[in-house]
This record gives C-alpha cells, structure tokens and sequence, in this order.
C-alpha cells in the first residue's frame, strides 16, 4: 500500500511537468518529468546511517484522491513502457558509472551531439544531458540537505560534514574510495526507484567494489570492519525497498579465473546480518570456487533467509557462448529480477511471460480441446495409439501453443516500438552501451545487445511424471485405455481413488534419480527450450527458454483440470524446474541426479530449483560441509541453479496459525524471498508442500 501511495504522488509531478511542456520533443518531456520527482522527493535523512539516500518519494498528503486519479488518467493518456516492453528489469553499467562520474557520463553526451546525426538522435541525446543534469542536481539536494543536518545533529557532525562533502563531489566526480563507490552506487539504485523502476539489479557488485577496496585497504584509508559496516548499511537500504534487486556475487573474472574475493565474503556476511527479503543475492560458482565460499554462502542459506541462490557458472557461459555473446561479456553475466540471466550494462532491459507445460498434455489427451475453457484451444492432434504418437501429439500441443505465445507477445512489442521515440528512457541510457554513441533509446535499438524474452515454463515436474504414468500404464502395461484416462480425469478421480493411488505411487517421479522419468523430463526440456530459441523478438533478441515459475505454479494450476500423475485439479502445478513437491522420496542427492540430467543450455534464461531442508541438516559445520558438497556435486553433473528453504515444517504451520508472534520470519518463495505471514494463504502452503530433506 505504501508504494502504492508513493507511485501516486510521483504522478501528480510527473503529470504536473508534462503538461507544462506540451509542444516540446517527448523524450525531453520525459526527462524532465523524472527531474520533476527528483527535485521535489523527500529525502529522509537519519544521523548516523553511513548511506545517503532513499527511493521513497513521498507519501500521498490526505485529500489527494481526485488529483492522484487526474494525474493517472493524464499519464495513461500520455503512456509508457511496463515490464512486457523492456521497462524494468536491467543492471546498469556500475563500474563506468564509478570510474568516470556523472561529469564524464555528460562529456559523453557533449562529444555525441558534436557529431552530425539525424534529428531525432539530437533530441535524443539533449534529453540524456537533461537527465543527467537532474540527477546531479538531485545528490547536490542531498549534499545540502546533510549539510544542514549537520548544524541541528552535533553530536553526528563530524560525519555529516565528511559525508556533505562527499555528495557535492560526487555529483559530479567519479568515486575515489570504498565508501564513494557505494555511496553513488546506492545513490543511482535509488534513482532507478524514483523513476519507478522496482527490480533494477546492482550487477556483479563484488567485482567492481573490490578495486577500490583493495586500494583504500593498501593505502591504510579503510579497515575490512569499517568495509562491513559500509556494506550492511547498504543491504539495510535494499532491504527496506524490496524483495528483486538483485545482486550478483563470485563466478570467474574476464580471463576465467575465480573471482571471489574479500568483498565476496563481506556481501554475505552482510546479507546474514541484516537476514530480511531485499537484495536478492545470487552467488555464481566456479569449477574452482573455494571451498570456504561454498560453506559460507551455506551458513547464510542456514539462517532461513533463503539467500544466496546458488548458478552454476560452468553451465551458464557455455549456454551464453552458444547464443552468439562474446566470451568476454559470457563470463561477465549477472542476474536480473528473481533469476534472470544478464549482461550487465549491455541489454536492454528483460522481460518474461508464463507457458503451462502440463496444460498441452491435457491437450494432447482431448485433441487440443480444453476442458477447463470448454473450448478447442489447439490443434487436432487426434487419439494416439502408441506412444510416440502420444508423445508426437503433446508436442505438436506445445509447439502450438507456444507459436501462439509467442505472436501475442511480439504483437505487444510491435506496439511499443511503433512508439519508440516516444517512450524513451534518458537516464537509464546513459548508463548502457551504446546508447550515447548511438544516439538511441537503451530500447529503441541504443544497447549493445536487445532485450531478451524469456519464456518461462512452468511445470516439467508435473508434466514428466503425467508423461511417465501415460507412457507405463497407457501404452506398456495396458491398465487404463486413454478414454478410461480421459474418464477419470474428468471426474477428477472421484469414485477413482484406487486408480489414482496407482498413478500417484506405480510410476516413476521425477526427481529420485529415476532415469525413465527423468530421461522424458530431459527430453521435453529440450524440446521446449530448442523451440524457444528458434524466434526472435521484433527488435531482433532472443527468446529464452528459463524454467522458472515465481508463484503462477499456483495460478497455473487452476488452468489445467486434473492430471495423468495423480495431480487434482486446480492444484498447483511443479514448482519451476522442481520435481513435484512431496513426490522426491530418495533424498536430496538423488533431486541433485535428476535436475542435472536436463541440459540447461536450452534455458539460458535462469532457472530454479526449489529445495527444503530441516535446520537440523545443516547444524554445524559438518552440516556446511554436508550442503557445499551436495551443490558441488549437483552443478559437476551438470546442473545449474539451487536455492534452499530451511525453516522447519511444525514452525512454518505454526507460524500460518499464530502470524502475530512470526512478524520477521523469511522464507524462500521461488526466484525471491518474503516475510513468510505476509504471503497470500495459497502461497504459505504451497512452501509447506515443500519436501523436507535430510542428510543420511
């Protein structure tokens, strides 16, 4: 509700600029609307934190009901891009943004427009240099704001002063120290925020802090205590903003070497201190990732938080190779959003859609009718007599319906590109090759590379094992013909129950190391992921596969009627790349096994793997060593991503009957983590569903 109130009164400014600059080229209309919320957000300031800075904006005065709708039918009118047409969802180039300020991101922009180039890259370019200067003048307002703070704060005065001084230098200059890198760093972010951008990420920050932490160490400027206490001050911050923005830490440097370093180690150390949702921590691992890495990501995984997800970097760069990225920029991947796969500084920004995997076999079942619409949704594919006919007809239901997909999407794309002079990002440009030199929007064709689209299919869990029960007592062992299939089904299992015992427990899961379900799992994945690959979006990027779900497993569900596995209907789908919850009975090794025996170099676009252990199994430091091992293991194999819920079951259900006494509690969601209480009802059970594991 609060960021509700907040986005609101943004809009009373934004809509407030914009009709005062009727006439004027769009793309400097919006510059100076964001230069409009800059010069007039509050700038909540408390002595003592070691971070300036903040994304609140302001809330809504009482009263403002009638202007707050005015100014949103206004903005309506005059549009903008969303999620679906590469709005949100980018990590910006940090690293130049330190090393050369804001006064030579200007140069930049000055050298540009000395260069001939048609009139709408001229306007263009005047619109960065506006934003820019806006953004200047608005770290000048937090200068002078601490400043004055000073004066009304003796007994924080010595680092007020120290600080103002700070935010009048950058403003302008690039960082010279530790504390300045992250300063303008959090000082951007929270730009990004104003600008109603909620799932910017920080990149690889890890990396490019560290330079400057080496230095100031080397120089005798700065202490690792005084860097922590930097560091938890600015995961503090992220924390109070949101659940998405994240961070991306380890993995290899631009040669291939392992690139933890001690910044690394201070990150994840903050993250376990402050132990709330925001900043998204996803740590990237080497083949030769330290071992001290791996157990320390491990004790802040163990505190509950579910933080770090843990990417395989082994698997991921080859994919990235395979799509046509240089090796230098493949190395230098980072993560978007909940798990999106990124290169920082150079896409434009990400978007993602939902595809329901296990609805195309219900499909395949009734001949492309849907029996949940009531309608004829795909193609007739007809009654399969064996099963490569079978298999045949779900993945002409697939392929269908991901066409479709596909066309919908690019339908809204076109939308927005036919207005693509109009729907510009200045700020955000300047922070992305090529957009300067270009003299083009980030979206419009300015970033080094298009935005991505990654289609996330939901499901393989559940739609393997209604694949595998099919296959076996379909087509091998004769128990049901596919119209008794269809009969029970349709009568979700009522008067069946018998026959759903057997399909719940007489075949193969995905997900215990079972290599005929695993080997249809691993098929259909590449199937899908190969198809996804073979389009392009309008602007010429790629659609990437990522088997990922976030909660619309939940939503999904209620799309397909019950399924060939047991599943009733209307009951959420397998969680993203997840066996089906309850249905992985051998251990977390053998859920280790099977997701490795899916080739993720078809889903370039990040993937989840969904795993709960008891508290108890991560005790101690035979428990750390325990948990490195099972990612080290699983990620040789050839498996990507691992992320991990360690609250106890009994405290979870206890928690969904007394929420009041479990205010702090986090939990991993899917690709984020929450406040478990604060989670819609379905949400909390499908966590609770969740397989708890141990180690033997």
């Amino acid at each position: 509700m609060q960021g509700e109130r907040e986005y609101h009164i943004a809009a009373c400014w934004r809509a407030e600029s914009f009709r005062a600059t009727d006439g004027q080229p769009m793309t400097t209309r919006r510059a100076l609307a964001l230069n409009a919320v800059l010069a007039r957000c509050d700038l909540p300031l408390i002595p003592g934190e070691l971070l300036i800075g903040s994304g609140l904006g302001r809330l809504a005065p009482d009263g403002s009901a009638a202007a707050l709708d005015d100014a949103r039918a206004y903005l309506h009118g005059i549009g903008s891009r969303h999620f679906g047409t590469t709005f949100d969802h980018a990590a910006p180039d940090y690293p130049t943004a330190l090393r050369i300020g804001l006064r030579g991101l200007q140069a930049r922009v000055a050298a540009a427009l000395a260069e001939p180039r048609p009139r709408e890259g001229e306007e263009f370019l005047r619109s960065v240099a506006i934003a820019l200067e806006g953004a200047s003048r608005h770290i000048r307002r937090w200068a002078d704001a601490v400043h004055a703070e000073a004066s009304a704060s003796p007994a924080w005065a010595e680092l007020l002063r120290a600080q103002a001084a700070r935010l009048y230098r950058l403003a302008e200059e690039p960082a010279a120290t530790f504390w300045d890198a992250v300063q303008l760093t959090y000082l951007l972010h929270a730009i990004w925020q104003l600008d109603e951008r909620y799932a910017m990420a920080l990149g690889r920050l890890d990396q490019f802090l560290y330079p400057y932490y080496q230095a100031d160490v080397a120089a005798g400027l700065l202490t690792p205590e005084d860097a922590q206490a930097i560091l938890d001050h600015l995961f503090a911050k992220m924390a109070h903003r949101g659940d998405i923005q994240n961070i991306a830490l380890g993995g290899v440097d631009a040669e291939g070497n392992d690139a933890v370093n001690d910044v690394t180690y201070l990150c994840l150390e903050a993250c376990k201190r402050i132990g709330q949702p925001g900043g998204n921590v996803t740590a990237r691992v080497s083949g030769a990732a330290p071992a001290d890495y791996l157990k320390k990501c491990g004790e802040v995984i163990r505190t509950g938080i579910g933080f770090p997800a843990m990417f395989n970097d082994e698997v991921e760069i080859p994919a990235l190779l395979a799509c046509g990225y240089p090796l230098e920029d493949a190395r230098n991947y980072c993560f978007v959003g909940c798990i999106e796969v990124y290169v920082p500084g150079r896409h434009a920004p990400w978007s993602d859609s939902r595809f329901n995997l296990p609805r195309c076999v219900n499909l395949a079942l009734w001949d492309g009718y849907d029996t949940v619409l009531e309608r004829q949704v795909g193609p007739h594919t007809g009654a399969a007599e064996s099963w490569p006919a079978f298999e045949a007809a779900f993945l002409a239901q697939m392929h269908a319906g991901l066409a479709e997909h596909i066309a919908a999407l690019n339908a809204v794309k076109q939308a927005a590109d036919a207005r693509a002079e109009e729907l510009t990002s200045p700020l955000l440009s300047a922070f992305f090759d090529d957009c300067i030199a270009r003299g083009m929007d980030i979206a419009a064709g300015g970033a080094r590379y298009p935005a991505n689209h990654g289609v996330a299919c939901m499901g393989i869990g559940t739609t393997a094992d209604a694949l595998m029960a099919i296959k076996r007592f379909v087509f091998a062992e004769g128990r049901f013909t596919l119209e008794e299939m269809r009969r029970m089904l349709a009568a979700n299992f009522a008067g069946y129950e018998a026959e759903r015992r057997l399909l719940l427990g007489g075949a193969p899961k995905y997900g215990n190391d079972d290599p005929e379900v695993d080997a249809i799992a691993a098929e259909v994945a590449e199937r899908f992921g190969k198809a996804c690959l073979g389009y392009r979006t309008p602007r010429g990027g790629q659609y990437w596969s990522l088997m990922a779900a976030n909660v619309s497993n939940i939503h999904a569900g209620k799309e397909v009627g019950a399924t060939a596995d047991g599943r009733l209907a209307f009951t959420p789908l397998s969680d993203a790349a997840s066996p089906s919850f309850g249905r992985d009975r051998q251990g977390p090794t053998a859920v280790a096994r099977s997701v490795a025996k899916l080739d993720y170099r078809w889903h370039p676009g990040g993937n989840v793997i969904n795993m709960k252990f008891h508290p108890s199994a991560l005790a101690g430091d035979v428990g750390l060593t325990a948990l490195a091992a099972l990612i080290r293991t699983c990620f040789e194999l050839g498996g990507i991503q691992l992320q991990f819920n360690t609250t106890d079951r009994a405290l979870l259900k206890d928690a969904m009957t007394n929420p009041e006494a479990y205010g702090d509690l986090v939990v991993r969601v899917s690709g984020f983590s929450a406040y478990f209480t604060r989670l819609d009802r379905e949400v909390q059970e499908d966590i609770l569903a969740r397989t708890e594991h141990g180690f033997a």
